[in-house]
């Protein structure tokens, strides 16, 4: 996949690209209203390709899978401006418990439960699943949800280190968008990224980029949800909750077995009183809950 910047690109709102500056927009009161209200109260957005697809794949009943990498290795507030966009297309106002750090199945777990209209941030991806040999089952998942699950109005937001590891790991098709945080020659934050729709040719079996915007960001280091998912990303990344992190898939499992334990109690003191209470046998006890006598015998005296 390849992208030429050496030519003006041509928009069709104006002469060469749109640049979008979404600081004004994060600044005000009004900032989680959400992409109809955003685009009501926000003239800029109205003229931003990613912006009117989003909302159009909203309208019709559709993903939409945005990709963000960045054009060093580390550090150009890749997270930031995954939490900025979440905040802007999230239908429902966006939280830190819509994203998912290092954990694909997490991020899995998520995007069947979340209401239509939200946007989930699957930030550093690369660290579980470069973590593992060959083509993991998190690889293999993800690649699934991304390529099948199209169909829920979600929005997807993936940090990564590259385009290329995405397409290595989950296909060149996996997103629709791919935005490039650009930093400076000495790799440091400059607020500034590259948009790209991503498009598949069929008959010629070739994918392509289309340059589409440039869009900036502010600093939101002071949004409580900003603040809660970086502390989660930098206590999960650094080891300190290595034995306390619970994945959503997890934490389903401990309920359905405290679920499980509750109803067993339930059964025996059901049995017990049965056997007190009544003239009936172990083995009339056993026929009602399809045990045998011996079973029933066990569980009572347990």
């Amino acid at each position: 996949m390849s992208t030429t910047d050496n030519t003006p690109d041509e928009h069709p709102y104006h002469g060469n690209l749109a640049q979008l500056s979404l600081t004004d927009i994060i600044s005000s009161d009004d900032y989680d209203l959400g992409p109809v209200g955003q685009w009501v109260h926000h003239e800029p957005l109205r003229h931003s390709p990613f912006f009117t697809e989003a909302l159009t794949r909203l309208v019709v009943g559709r993903d939409m899978n945005v990709i963000i990498t960045a054009s060093s290795e580390t550090g150009v507030g890749k997270t930031t401006l995954a939490v900025v966009v979440a905040i802007l297309l999230d239908q429902h106002g966006w939280t830190a418990d819509k994203a998912s750090v290092a954990d694909p199945a997490d991020y899995d777990y998520r995007y069947d439960r979340v209401q239509p209209g939200s946007c989930l941030i699957l930030d550093e991806a690369e660290k579980a699943m470069d973590a593992r040999r060959g083509m993991s089952n998190d690889s293999v998942n993800l690649s699934q949800t991304f390529a099948t699950k199209r169909y829920r109005q979600v929005f997807s937001i993936l940090t990564a280190p590259s385009k290329s590891w995405i397409d290595k790991r989950l296909g060149s098709d996996a997103a629709d968008y791919w935005i490039q945080a650009q930093s400076t020659d000495d790799g440091r934050i400059t607020g500034n990224s590259k948009v790209y729709r991503l498009r598949s040719n069929e008959h010629y079996e070739r994918d392509y980029t289309e340059r589409t915007e440039y869009l900036s960001w502010p600093p939101i280091d002071e949004l409580p949800e900003f603040q809660k998912l970086d502390q989660r990303k930098r206590d999960l990344l650094e080891g300190d909750t290595e034995q306390q992190y619970v994945d959503a898939n997890e934490v389903e499992t401990i309920k359905q077995n405290a679920a499980d334990e509750a109803r067993k109690e339930q059964r025996k003191a059901m049995m017990q009183q049965l056997s007190e209470q009544t003239e009936l046998t172990h083995s009339d006890i056993g026929a009602v809950y399809d045990l045998s006598q011996a079973r029933v015998t066990q569980i009572i005296n347990d």
